[in-house]
């Protein structure tokens, strides 16, 4: 093969020009190196420093070493005072996506995650976008040699070869890395399991390819002839690594892949067969092949314990789609928004399995999730590049010569195997970066037009050049310092997450977040947490009384004072936390008013100050309001919702106490319209998951208001079916029974909530009530007793002893107050609950 060309032909004719000056050296050097190093690290890199250790430093690296090839690709055009590019019609309909794909950005339902991407989603972000392209540019317009694609070939089956040996290790359980997150099976350099899957058939396929590319070349050295053999042997050994872990992945999206890209190289090479000096180059295709087809049929026999990969089914992410093309058909809900998607239109289905309460980032495949967040338009345009170069790229193989066709059909079967993958797997970062460098060594190797300007001849061109050289590094500074800023705040976001998980003091949570939400102002998911944190501050401040040392010869007076001056400023400093948390998750739902968990977020908050802070119901339902109207499906937000009716129910039942006819009747109907919205919300969370206690158990205590104690206990024995341990739904079951005149049912079934929580107060007081309504004395004076150990200062408990043990009975059929105490059960009836909840940090 020569080290000009490729294609059998030569670039087009120009006079002898002299040496390429130093600078212009120094920039290919600049754009070969970087183009390789990308090719190398890519798949391999990762960082522990942020939570997102994969795909978020994949997107640095590939943003800076695109960066770095571009203003190289500039540079070198100015310092040879020429602007020149390889001639292609997919080149335009590149441009048309990039252009189709930033308006879909800017119109996005969150600007932030379709510019950069988050949380999972950085290989959709426009600015992965633009550093994909910026890469297939130049290498389109600066890979010119069979050597320098041969290069970068090697240098893709380099990094597959370290990706593989890793991943091997990491299967039988060698752990190499001291991180903890790679102390597991799953985590490889890739991402998931599934993409490095597709990425070791992507190796396979290519040592296939160069083993093929290689069968009958002429060595005229030992020397030569050891390094091919070094080189076969490398090849060999990569790919029997990596097709063993292709087949312990044993996931069908990888082995169609695998299976289409070796058919290829089998097809191409019997139509060239006469061509072909030895059996050996088809080997590896047919090898792989074989198992790919095998493994269609039969499952692997060994596993190395890599987990499945749970994600939305293809028939569930098609109808999430096309729901979303009804809202936004041409444009989509923007790039990298497919969470919100999903939250919005998933089936209610889903809520009988145990992900219900997960939203997806990513359908079924990368095909179906870019056609509902990019639209019509912008998968029409990246269609039209596929099936151009497949067409185009297809043609040239059908008449390739002999030095052509062995480089030709590597690259294009190995590009054929990344089109498929999206039309079956979903995608990363590495992924979608090799999808674009394989379309541009594709052009390169079947495309040799150039157009050439020199400056001399077109000012306008050197203009051009030149302000987009200019314009490059103004946007390069300014795309670091703010990529600078972005890391930063993600590794104080990490910083606060980890703390958190640590157990750590609130303040050391709270000081990381803040600083976070400060460097980047544009991500919600820090002012989100930033809120949760303040509050479970708050809440803290809220249990603990202030206390205060009596000072030498101090007046009792004075003490007094000093101590309620004290417990004023802890009044107040905990109304500017309850502020704070409140401003601050208003502040998330300001910057994306579109993602669900914001508004839940919020509505929790103001519902953990209902009854503390005037107003908060009502802000409260609006809060859940708009959560549901985002994910309608989910019948969490339902049962909250339903809880806030709930209250303000029982707060304007207090109306019917009036003395007054008139607002006696308007209270009445208050509480019957709000205990009406209540049974609506906790029926609609029961219609969308049958198995959801809270909805029924709240549903129970809602029917119970209305005044259908029957109803109300056949609910609640519903609920004690799907969770017979929980010993506060027993409780209220319990006290209903008795109120219905079952009160031997009563008796047993606290008697189990008894044996199962011993210490459970309220229940010991209510059964001692029982014995004592039945008679039986003595065993009510022991339950009694129990609660006094338990609540040895309690003077109710005291006086009931006393009354008990006097034989002084209360009148039958009815119970006693409930016994103070704090909460241990968040469904223990009678004890006022804190003021507010501690939530923890969730991303």
């Amino acid at each position: 093969m020569s080290d000009m060309y490729p294609m059998g032909s030569a670039a087009p004719a120009e006079p002898a020009a002299a040496r390429p000056s130093k600078v212009v050296r120094f920039c290919d050097a600049v754009i070969a190196w970087t183009t390789l190093a990308a090719a190398v690290l890519l798949p391999l890199f990762f960082l522990p420093w942020t939570i997102e250790v994969s795909e978020l430093n994949k997107q640095l690296l590939l943003v800076l070493a695109a960066a770095v090839a571009g203003i190289a690709w500039l540079g070198k055009m100015l310092a040879e005072r020429k602007f020149e590019y390889r001639r292609s019609v997919v080149n335009v309909i590149v441009v048309l996506f990039l252009l189709v794909y930033a308006l879909s950005a800017w119109l996005s339902q969150s600007k932030y995650m379709s510019l950069v991407g988050d949380f999972g989603q950085e290989m959709s972000g426009l600015l992965s976008v633009v550093s994909y392209i910026t890469f297939y540019f130049v290498i389109v317009n600066n890979v010119r040699s069979a050597k320098q694609v041969t290069r970068l070939l090697y240098g893709l089956v380099l990094g597959g070869f370290v990706a593989a040996v890793y991943a091997l290790l990491q299967g039988l359980g060698l752990f190499i890395l001291p991180f903890d997150f790679a102390k597991t099976a799953s985590f490889n350099t890739v991402g998931t399991v599934a993409a490095l899957g597709i990425y070791l058939s992507l190796v396979v396929t290519l040592c296939g390819a160069l083993l093929l590319a290689g069968h009958g070349s002429p060595t005229d050295s030992k020397k030569d002839k050891a390094m091919a053999m070094g080189g076969k042997v490398f090849l060999v050994l990569t790919a029997v690594v990596s097709l063993f872990l292709v087949a312990v992945i044993d996931f069908w999206p990888v082995t169609v892949c695998l299976l289409v890209a070796s058919a290829m190289l089998i097809a191409f090479s019997f139509v060239h067969a006469k061509n072909l000096k030895n059996i050996g180059g088809v080997l590896l295709p047919i090898a792989a092949f074989i198992v790919s087809l095998l493994l269609l049929f039969m499952r692997f026999p060994l596993s190395l314990g890599y987990p499945a990969e749970v994600m939305p089914s293809m028939k569930a992410s098609m109808e999430i789609t096309t729901k979303a093309l009804r809202e936004q058909p041409f444009l989509g809900s923007g790039p990298g928004t497919f969470i919100f998607d999903y939250a919005k239109f998933r089936a209610a289905e889903v809520n009988s399995t145990p992900f219900w309460n997960i939203r997806f980032d990513r359908g079924a495949t990368h095909f179906l999730t870019s056609l509902a967040t990019t639209g019509l338009l912008g998968t029409l345009t990246w269609l039209m590049v596929s099936v151009l170069l497949l067409v185009s790229a297809g043609r040239r193989l059908t008449r390739a010569d002999e030095e052509t066709w062995h480089v030709l059909i590597g690259v294009f079967a190995a590009w054929a195997l990344l089109v498929v993958s999206k039309f079956t797997y979903s995608s990363t970062i590495t992924l979608e970066f090799l999808f674009w460098v394989m379309m541009a060594l594709l052009v390169v190797v079947h495309r040799k037009d150039f157009f050439s300007v020199k400056f001399e001849n077109s000012p306008r061109a050197a203009m051009m050049v030149s302000f987009v050289f200019i314009l490059s590094l103004v946007l390069v500074l300014s795309g670091v310092f703010v990529e600078c800023q972005r890391y930063a705040a993600e590794i104080a976001y990490a910083s606060a997450i980890r703390a958190d998980r640590a157990g750590q003091d609130v303040d050391k949570v709270i000081e990381p977040l803040s600083q976070a939400a400060d460097l980047n102002k544009s991500n919600d998911v820090y002012r989100r947490n930033l809120a949760l944190a303040i509050l479970v501050k708050a809440d803290r401040e809220f249990s603990e009384d202030v206390k205060l040392d009596k000072k030498k010869d101090e007046k009792d007076e004075d003490y007094q004072q000093r101590l309620q001056a004290a417990r004023q400023d802890k009044v107040r400093q905990i109304s500017q936390l309850t502020a704070a948390a409140v401003n601050t998750a208003k502040a998330a739902t300001d910057i994306n008013d579109k993602n669900v968990a914001n508004w839940s977020v919020l509505a929790s908050i103001y519902q953990s100050l209902v009854g503390v802070t005037d107003g908060a119901d009502d802000w409260a339902v609006k809060s859940y309001e708009s959560a549901i109207a985002l994910e309608p499906s989910n019948p969490a937000l339902h049962t909250e919702l339903g809880k806030v009716y709930l209250y303000q129910s029982d707060v304007a039942r207090q109306g019917t106490q009036s003395k007054d006819e008139k607002e006696k009747a308007d209270a009445q109907k208050k509480t019957d319209d709000l205990l009406a919205k209540a049974v609506d919300e906790f029926n609609k969370a029961v219609e969308l998951k049958s198995d959801y206690a809270p909805a029924r158990y709240n549903l129970a205590l809602a029917l119970d208001r209305q005044g259908k104690l029957k109803d109300a206990i056949k609910k609640m024995e519903e609920v004690v079916t799907l969770n017979p341990q929980d010993v506060g739904v027993g409780f209220q079951l319990s006290l209903m029974y008795f109120r219905d005149g079952r009160k031997d049912d009563a008796i047993r079934l606290l008697e189990q909530v008894v044996k199962l929580s011993p210490k459970f107060s309220n229940a010991l007081w209510y059964l001692a009530a029982m014995y004592e309504d039945k008679g039986d004395l003595d065993k009510a004076i022991a339950l009694i007793q129990r609660v006094k150990e338990l609540n040895p200062d309690n003077e109710l408990v005291a006086k009931k002893l006393e009354d008990l043990n006097k034989k002084k009975t209360a009148a039958p059929g009815t119970l006693p107050p409930p016994v103070e105490q704090p909460v241990t059960n968040a469904n223990e009836p009678g004890v006022k609950p804190p003021a507010t909840q501690p939530a923890p940090i969730k991303k």
